[in-house]
């Protein structure tokens, strides 16, 4: 009995131990198709269409079909901007015309043909030397007060020292360019604010016909030396010379220095803030009259920069180089310092790719020195500082 329990035990313990529920299987909802990612070619719509899932709104017989994308007057726009009006157009054209005559007007009634010491270059301008001067005596003075505590006292080293170079580049100029017809050119006393007044001689009548040098008569001259890292110089109109300690950290001798100053003294004896104005004038009308016919002022502004502006002021700049040559060699500095430092200028600045330096104002420093160290270039530059060196032992 014992043994036909035993054997019983296992089948008792199965029925007596609770099973777990059976899950009810519940019907599987429908396949969705799924689509991730929806071609878009022609197959693939055209096959679309054919099977009927691709057509949103199915045509009612009744209505009739729509007609075809191509028999629709729809209107297509390539380009955001709209049609002008014929009133902008007339405004337009207004104005221009009005900005002509205008610069006609003040070109016949102030413009001058003058012809550019040294260079013999002539060239138009329609401000007075009043007027310059004192755009440049303004200039000065926003900048000084702008610099503040930056700028040095005259008793420091650093301005001695360029205030000497100047004088000695300034007083060359004199020499250079003083004529009968004009005597008071860069009076003997340029750092007084009291230079002596004398009479003045009329002007000849023929354009162009001597080097203009009046606008060099009763000038200021005035140096500052600014404490600040730019390797920059300038010298505005009515002799307001600007120089930053950047520059002489950089270039120690004064030969360099006189490279510099003989540059920007340049630009004021050319007259080129006068010739800017005056071309820049004229090309905001040319700006106007190309407008008249084009929306895209980018593109005008863009040709008229490339075209006109910055070769005009790169030609300046090449001026400027070759009249300050001669002064720094009719100053007494050896003007065959004045290629190698172009060099060095350009190293420092850091030399850029043929696209970029036509985007620039000035040309590139390889330039600069090629076309000074020319042999008609240096020849004459050399005499004057043969002259300058026997007239200095002669003094010794």
């Amino acid at each position: 009995m014992s043994i036909f329990i035993r054997k019983l035990r296992p089948s008792l313990s199965g029925l007596l131990r609770s099973k777990p529920a059976v899950p009810t299987p519940v019907a599987p909802p429908p396949t969705a198709r799924r689509y991730y990612h929806a071609p878009c070619t022609r197959r693939s719509h055209d096959a679309l269409q054919s099977s009927g899932r691709g057509v949103l709104f199915r045509p009612n017989p009744v209505l009739g079909r729509r007609p075809p994308p191509s028999q629709l007057a729809i209107p297509r726009y390539y380009s955001y901007r709209r049609k002008r009006s014929s009133a902008d157009e007339a405004a337009r054209t207004v104005m221009a015309v009005v900005m002509l005559v205008g610069g006609v007007v003040i070109t016949i009634r102030d413009g001058t043909i003058e012809t550019v010491p040294y260079t013999n270059r002539h060239h138009l301008v329609v401000i007075s030397f009043e007027e310059e001067r004192n755009l440049g005596e303004a200039q000065f003075a926003s900048l000084k007060k702008e610099l503040g505590k930056k700028v040095l006292p005259t008793s420091h080293s650093d301005t001695i020292r360029v205030t000497g170079i100047s004088t000695k580049i300034i007083s060359a100029a004199r020499r250079g360019l003083a004529s009968d017809d004009n005597d008071k050119l860069l009076d003997e006393a340029i750092w007084s604010s009291n230079a002596a007044q004398k009479k003045k001689k009329k002007p000849r009548k023929v354009w162009g016909a001597q080097p203009m040098t009046k606008h060099l008569d009763e000038l200021k001259w005035e140096v500052i030396v600014v404490d600040d890292k730019p390797v920059n110089a300038m010298c505005l109109p009515g002799g307001k010379i600007v120089v930053y300690t950047g520059l002489l950290h950089h270039f120690n001798t004064d030969a360099e220095i006189a490279t510099v100053l003989g540059h920007e003294i340049a630009h004021v004896i050319a007259r080129h803030i006068a010739e800017t104005f005056t071309k820049n004038m004229w090309t905001a009308i040319l700006r106007a009259l190309m407008t008249i016919d084009t929306d895209d002022s980018k593109m005008v502004n863009d040709l008229t920069e490339y075209v006109l502006t910055l070769p005009f002021s790169r030609k300046m700049e090449i001026e400027a180089d070759h009249i300050g040559i001669l002064l720094l060699a009719a100053a007494g500095f050896d003007p065959r310092i004045a290629p190698g430092f172009y060099e060095k200028l350009g190293k420092i600045s850091g030399n850029t790719s043929v696209l970029e330096q036509y985007k620039n104002t000035h040309p590139s420093s390889e330039k600069r020195s090629r076309l000074l160290a020319e042999p008609k270039v240096m020849e004459k530059a050399m005499a004057l500082y043969r002259e300058a060196r026997a007239r200095t032992e002669e003094t010794e």
